[in-house]
């Protein structure tokens, strides 16, 4: 099924387009841009050969062979080539977010197939007690939950691109969603999370390293089939120094305080460990701040702008040369009519 896919990706791959635009990244990552904004730009666009299916995720999350994931993956890379993305040549095994909740016992289900949505996750069952027989297990197995699965879609995907020159070297499998530390533990504790921070505090730290702890393992074991460069490296299309995309989109869920109690010194071993870049979804100006100073942390990516006070963001970023990845256009248009300096730190796909 994929070969006709793949042959009509290798045949409209451009070597000297795909190095132009991953200059430009290096070029932005280097602060060798006069602009306000770098918006990266593929210099041309090519047409299929073919017509590309349009797959619901659920199609490929229930596919065994991996070849319906694979596609629907692929379909994105034909609309890069297709659209004139800025965005780098990626693929991943797109599990969703609960890999690492599953491997604690979190019950991952699949939504219902005409909402063609990710998975969702039942935290464990005991509450606080049931956190305890995982601290006091360690690390967990490796392969239990989604863990294989991910594992060997990876390995899949490697083997289908190998025929592939072109597109073995420009497109990049990428890490699968591991979240950050707070947000795996939201979801395998539940919502008793936010009063047991107060309750039971050392619980959740010890919690915390153990999931620190899990994580480290779980990605070095998936960094064993995709090395990562010690340069630039390449996350949903973003091109960034560091290994790891870390999200705190549970930390919208804190204050400042709670955040450097509870959740920055995990992400602070994380990226000191990998490197890499932060993304968080809703509010997040309130512990933005607090990020600033973490060694490996390059770059931030927020997804709804509108719900945060910008100049904050931007002095808790662009001041302290912590890029911004991937802000929408229009807020991006708006920073520079205002007359903020970005630095040229500020990166958008227009």
């Amino acid at each position: 099924m994929l070969k006709k896919y793949l042959d009509d990706l290798e045949s409209r791959i451009n070597p000297k387009i795909e190095d132009d635009l991953f200059a430009q990244w290096q070029q932005f990552w280097d602060n060798k841009i006069s602009e306000k904004i770098f918006s990266p730009q593929r210099q041309a666009t090519t047409s299929p050969s073919l017509e590309w299916p349009v797959i619901n995720i659920n199609d490929a999350l229930e596919d065994s062979s991996f070849e319906t994931m694979m596609l629907k993956e692929l379909a994105n890379v034909n609309a890069m080539l297709s659209d004139g993305s800025g965005l780098h040549l990626a693929i991943r095994p797109n599990y969703g977010s609960n890999i690492l909740p599953s491997l604690f016992g979190a019950e991952v289900y699949y939504m219902a197939h005409h909402h063609d949505t990710l998975p969702g996750a039942h935290p464990i069952e005991g509450g606080s007690d049931g956190i305890k027989q995982l601290i006091a297990a360690g690390i967990p197995d490796l392969d239990g939950g989604q863990g294989k699965q991910v594992m060997d879609c990876t390995a899949f995907f490697i083997e289908q691109l190998k025929d592939y020159p072109k597109l073995k070297k420009y497109c990049r499998i990428y890490h699968p969603d591991l979240q950050g530390a707070f947000d795996i533990c939201e979801v395998v504790w539940g919502s008793d999370i936010f009063l047991d921070i107060y309750d039971q505090p050392q619980l959740v730290k010890d919690f915390m390293q153990l999931i620190t702890d899990t994580y480290s393992a779980y990605i070095d074991r998936w960094f064993e089939l995709v090395p990562q460069s010690e340069g630039l490296n390449v996350h949903y299309g973003w091109v960034h120094p560091g290994k790891l995309r870390l999200s705190l989109d549970s930390c919208m869920n804190l204050s400042p305080e709670m955040y450097e109690k509870f959740v920055k010194p995990y992400d602070v071993l994380l990226l000191g460990q990998y490197g890499g870049v932060i993304h968080s979804c809703g509010k997040v100006d309130h512990f933005a701040p607090c990020l600033t100073d973490i060694s490996g942390y390059y770059g931030f990516n927020l997804s709804q702008p509108e719900y945060n006070d910008m100049e904050t963001i931007y002095q808790a970023t662009l001041d302290h040369n912590i890029k911004i990845i991937s802000l929408n256009y229009k807020t991006a248009s708006q920073t520079v009519l205002s007359g903020r300096e970005t630095y040229g730190q500020l990166m958008t796909v227009s």
